[in-house]
């Protein structure tokens, strides 16, 4: 194997794949990137036994070169020494492969010498069945992803629940979290006769979001019985599949409600953000909410030890009861709302210690459902 390759197109995939493998893997071997240079350019594979990501270096980018293949073959680097010494090189890098799966790395008049591992010896890629492909825009699934992941289980009491829950319905994507305490659902509208529903490791989709990709690249969702793939023109993200029953999170959703109040998105984050600071003395970050009038509610938190803070906020909008008074863990509202874009948001109570729903005004696509906590 040699080959010479545009320093800015080896160093980023590198450093990407980097981020995922861990230097004290239990298998020596997933300690190193793998590469392989072949007749379409260079393919780069990192893993940490529950994810794989594959970044291909094709041989034109734009019309221009940035890949000259002068003898195809493979290699496994060390990730940490490979990723450490191409970052400090001076410009365009030739690798060439020696004697006992050593590689020579020259840049400029700089030259090193990595020992490797052979690429025969490294796990094979799950085969997936492309017949069943599902296609959808990056920036569609990325927008759920984040809109949804933050809600999951952080406790492995529960594996399935520091997943997403992914399903596939006709021409519909569905993304849902709960960590038992509140929840968060995302449908977005997509091109698919498809009828599937994956658990996806959160870590997995955070990787994901991560991936350098225009919103409008395409990406294409392939599967197996325990294996889900996320492929782009440029790279390919594997990730084990959560097994066990998903929990049915729909009978959650109340269908009616006693009050519906309709705020100022950012009005409501910043109050919601001070009240906070008088949080923590609480376990569950108690801040109570409280209509007071048809016009008027009132945001509060207090701590013995540091005081107090209350503030009253306008309501855009009421529908029903004007006298709700309710404790929510705080931490869990603002992260809710800092997921909704738009101007306005919507809060439906449903009574005393039934769970609110936090929703973008006139979007019911994009749900949140949040359990009240004692303030006791």
């Amino acid at each position: 194997m040699e080959f010479t390759v545009s320093y800015a197109s080896f160093t980023t995939a590198v450093s990407d794949i980097n981020k995922i493998i861990s230097s004290k893997s239990v298998i020596p071997i997933l300690s190193g990137i793998k590469i392989e240079a072949n007749e379409y350019g260079l393919k780069l594979t990192g893993s940490n036994s529950d994810i794989f990501i594959e970044r291909t270096i094709p041989l034109l980018k734009s019309g221009e070169k940035v890949v000259d293949i002068k003898e195809f073959g493979s290699v496994v680097v060390l990730s940490k020494y490979l990723n450490g010494i191409v970052k400090k090189l001076p410009n365009d890098i030739c690798i060439k492969l020696g004697r006992n799966d050593s590689i020579t790395i020259k840049s400029g008049d700089i030259e090193t010498k990595l020992n490797g591992f052979n690429a025969n010896d490294y796990p094979k890629l799950p085969e997936m069945d492309r017949n069943n492909k599902i296609e959808i825009p990056f920036g569609k699934l990325t927008e759920a992803i984040k809109q949804t992941a933050f809600a999951v289980s952080k406790s492995e009491a529960k594996p399935v629940l520091t997943g997403v829950k992914m399903e596939f319905e006709e021409n519909k994507l569905i993304c849902t979290a709960t960590d038992s305490h509140r929840l968060a659902r995302r449908e977005v509208t997509i091109e698919s006769k498809t009828t599937e529903s994956f658990v996806v490791p959160s870590t997995s989709l955070s990787e994901l979001t991560h991936l350098k990709e225009a919103d409008s690249s395409i990406v294409e969702i392939s599967y197996t019985n325990n294996f889900i793939v996320f492929g782009t023109a440029k790279s390919s993200l594997y990730s084990r599949l959560i097994e066990g029953v998903y929990p049915n999170t729909g009978s959650l959703v109340p269908t009616e409600s006693k009050a519906l109040i309709t705020m100022n998105t950012q009005v409501l984050i910043e109050g919601m953000d001070r009240a906070c600071v008088f949080s923590t003395e609480w376990k569950h970050n108690n801040i109570q909410l409280e209509i007071v009038d048809d016009a008027t509610i009132k945001i509060s938190s207090n701590s013995t030890e540091v005081g107090m803070i209350e503030e009253l906020q306008k309501i855009i909008h009421i529908e029903g009861q004007n006298d709700i008074q309710m404790s929510f863990d705080g931490r869990f509202v603002l992260d809710a709302l800092k997921r909704i874009p738009e101007e306005n948001v919507t809060i439906r109570f449903d009574g005393l210690m039934k769970p609110i729903v936090i929703q973008p005004q006139n979007d019911s696509t994009c749900l949140h459902l949040i359990s009240p906590v004692r303030s006791y």
